[in-house]
């Protein structure tokens, strides 16, 4: 923790304390094997960084292609299914305007149905309709009573185009069976031309389910058969829910059709969110599109797991380089370190003049590093946050209705509360590079370097929560104990030029906290 390492410090400031004796000979090969090491080492680093995105990158171009080769595949079964039907159709289309329909055919056009119905194992059902929507025939030997389909889609479409050939309208749950269905549809003329009726298939929808459901695309993946009007006819992994509704501002439609007809991504689902490894075609002859996509993080899962242990083994090899490396380095400072024992008396003197100087930045009272020491700290990290291009963030904190809680129990007790505090502050610091300190009177800062705002106001929580539990009495604290609240700010380099700039934004957040109620922690604006 940043504000426990005053010994250490004193300890690395003694072994740095230069030699009057050391040659810049001997520093020059000193350098040249650190060096050296430096540049082997992100050599390694760099090759293993360069071999695991050529990897990753490896990784998703082979599923786009497989993505791509699926989409044509289950193109081709989807063209070849509807193909059938409408062929079925073409046939009784061209049957019912050359010999019409009377009572004395019915029968004969109901057999002639169920026969070329069982042929096809994907048809659920083959349907005629007059030109009011009422039922003449149909496969399935159904009887639905007064029942009429003049407000299905297929129907209202062919009434009102003159068009001749298939149309596919959205999927649908049959009257007949209650089961989900695709269907295809061809218009019926009178002789002069007229609307006469529909001729129409129906699909199962768990044909193409069936088959997609026997594909392995993972635990997130999923195949959609859709519109050329955006509106989903069957999708993998299968809801109700799902069924006709639009994807007209996803990218498929938004950004991959308009470049062709067939190709592969990488892009977010609109549906659920979750960015997936695509391959889409169209259908030939048909308004719809195929869709095959696999979750992206399924996909790098064995990348993944071949970097890490690629990186396991070169982190062993670096180890290894560095031990020795560290051990031909300390070496070579110790012999050039010999110096004469009348350097004694001189080192030990350093060594307690930059001891004084470390202890003189703690605070007294708490244990924690003092304001001069913040004010170091502070300016040395924003210096730092500059130039690296890292976060830094700092907290504030301050006691609530401390004077109260002194007024009550006595000076004694408040540093005893201070010091409880400082303690928790402490423990909830975890890392070398963080620093606590004492501001002055009952607050308290902490200063994180290479944290942001939102991992600052999680640290900042965690704080003022531990100091709650804690449960330290104070009758007239906002729910009889003692807590805090805390002012979180993140440095901006653009407009935080000096240390005062960082504080005083940290501050004002912890003024919102105290004027919103207190025991609470608010991230600056």
């Amino acid at each position: 923790m940043g504000q426990l390492s005053i010994n250490e410090r004193i300890e690395n400031a003694r072994l740095a304390t230069p030699l009057n004796g050391e040659r810049p000979v001997s520093r020059l090969k000193v350098r040249s094997v650190v060096f050296l090491l430096v540049a082997v080492c992100l050599s390694m680093t760099i090759i293993v960084i360069w071999e695991a995105w050529s990897s990753r990158q490896y990784h998703l171009r082979d599923k786009e292609v497989a993505m791509s080769n699926l989409a044509q595949t289950l193109a081709w079964q989807a063209q070849a299914s509807i193909k059938q039907a409408d062929t079925l159709l073409l046939t009784l289309v061209e049957r019912l305007e050359n010999e019409g329909v009377d009572s004395a055919r019915l029968p004969r056009m109901q057999r002639l149905l169920s026969v070329q119905r069982s042929e096809l194992s994907q048809l659920h059902g083959l349907f005629v309709y007059d030109a009011t929507g009422q039922w003449i025939a149909n496969s399935n030997g159904a009887q639905v009573p007064n029942s009429n389909n003049a407000d299905r889609e297929y129907f209202i479409f062919h009434r009102d185009h003159p068009d001749l050939g298939p149309h596919i309208g959205p999927s649908i749950k049959s009257r007949s069976s209650g089961e989900w269905i695709m269907t295809v549809s061809r218009r019926v003329n009178h002789p002069d031309g007229s609307f006469a009726g529909v001729a129409l298939a129906t699909i199962y929808l768990n044909h193409f389910l069936g088959l997609y459901d026997s594909i392995d695309m993972g635990r997130n993946g999923v195949i959609n058969l859709i519109a050329d009007n955006a509106t989903i006819v069957v999708r993998r992994p299968f809801t109700d829910a799902d069924i006709g509704t639009s994807v007209a501002n996803g990218p498929l439609f938004t950004q991959l059709l308009p470049k062709g007809n067939s190709g592969t991504a990488r892009v977010k689902s609109i549906v659920d969110g979750v960015e997936r490894v695509v391959g889409f075609r169209r259908v030939e002859g048909y308004p719809l599109i195929i869709f095959t996509a696999l979750d992206k993080d399924e996909v790098l899962t064995s990348w993944r797991d071949e970097s890490l242990l690629s990186a396991g083994i070169v982190a062993l090899l670096l180890s290894f380089l560095g031990v020795l490396g560290y051990r031909l380095i300390r070496l070579m400072r110790q012999q050039n370190h010999i110096q004469s024992v009348l350097l004694d008396a001189q080192e030990k003197l350093l060594e307690v003049n930059h001891g004084l100087e470390l202890l003189a930045l703690e605070d007294a009272l708490t244990g924690l590093s003092n304001r001069r020491q913040f004010d170091l700290f502070i300016l040395a990290e924003m210096g730092r946050a500059r130039r690296t291009q890292t976060h830094l963030a700092l907290l504030m904190i301050d006691v609530d209705h401390f004077k109260r809680f002194n007024d009550l129990y006595g000076h004694v007790a408040g540093d005893l509360c201070l010091r409880k505090i400082s303690a928790i502050i402490r423990d909830n610091i975890k890392r070398p590079g963080d620093l606590a300190a004492r501001y002055g009177g009952e607050e308290f800062t902490v200063v994180l370097p290479g944290t942001d705002y939102v991992g600052a106001f999680l640290i900042a929580e965690k704080i003022r929560n531990a100091v709650k539990e804690a449960g330290i009495e104070h009758s007239e604290g906002v729910e009889g104990t003692v807590t805090v609240s805390v002012g979180v700010c993140a440095y901006d380099t653009a407009s935080q030029d000096q240390p005062d700039d960082l504080v005083r934004a940290a501050d004002k957040a912890l003024y919102v906290a105290k004027a919103s109620g207190r025991n609470m922690s608010v991230i600056a604006n």
